[in-house]
């Protein structure tokens, strides 16, 4: 079968490159190939990021639509930057609305996105969370159904955190560790951490993105099979390369991608 075909295969009307989307009219496919950080070949899905309501003109149309997240998490990269684009934010609100109000529509336009691309790699939510059951249980079945991809998220929403137990191709990554805070930090943090969850014979593993220009999603599966994942923060007040501790953990991430 064509694009086309299989598109109509699974509901979703199809035509020169985009969908046609209730309530929106054709748009864009909704899976988003990677960007800078993520590398080509792994596609992301986002939502409106926080628990606030988003004021979004929409070709015109005046519409306020509520984020997907649990908190508003002081420094929320979601909230700045990138994507505070128009065209981000505007994608990301037609997303939500789609999410919230029909989506069965997301779940099959997803689903025939990754078999008419071939898809091999979806990160759900670059931005955003799960905010029900129902859309939790369509992405259970996105997963299901493409089960020659493998899918990644991270979550603070405690209804999501087993979603894909038992699930050999997706994977739920801890966002908030218990009795210590969120997955990311200053090197003295992720050490810290990273140890007391060896201790308890956890699965863990720290990103290097951010200490390597080279490395990618699209070439690390870290996010992929591993409990927890820790990220080293990085921004303009805070320089890990700079940190004393900064040695014994590169050390520590350089012996994790020879095992």
């Amino acid at each position: 079968m064509n694009k086309q075909e299989i598109y109509e295969s699974f509901g979703i009307e199809f035509k020169s490159g985009k969908i046609n989307a209730p309530l929106f009219g054709f748009i864009n496919p909704l899976l988003i190939d990677g960007n800078s950080k993520l590398g080509k070949g792994v596609y992301t899905f986002s939502l409106l990021p926080t628990n606030e309501f988003f004021h979004v003109n929409i070709d015109g149309e005046p519409m306020e639509i509520k984020g997907t997240c649990p908190c508003y998490c002081k420094g929320c990269y979601a909230t700045k930057g990138f994507y505070n684009m128009p065209s981000v934010l505007k994608a990301n609100a037609i997303k939500t609305a789609l999410a919230r109000y029909d989506v069965n529509f997301v779940k099959n336009a997803i689903i025939a996105q990754i078999k008419a691309d071939g898809i091999k790699f979806v990160r759900i939510h670059a931005s955003g969370d799960f905010f029900s059951m129902e859309y939790i249980k369509a992405w259970q079945d996105i997963a299901r159904e493409c089960e020659e991809t493998i899918f990644w998220t991270y979550t603070k929403n405690n209804d999501a955190t087993n979603m894909f137990d038992g699930f050999s191709n997706a994977n739920i990554v801890k966002s908030v560790i218990k009795g210590y805070g969120f997955n990311f930090g200053h090197c003295d943090y992720i050490l810290r951490v990273y140890k007391a969850l060896k201790e308890q014979g956890k699965s863990v593993y720290i990103c290097r993105c951010g200490i390597d220009k080279n490395q990618h999603c699209s070439n690390c599966k870290g996010c992929s099979k591993n409990e927890y994942v820790l990220f080293i923060e990085h921004s303009t007040e805070y320089r890990a390369e700079q940190d004393p501790l900064f040695p014994e953990l590169k050390a520590i991430i350089e012996a994790q991608e020879r095992q």
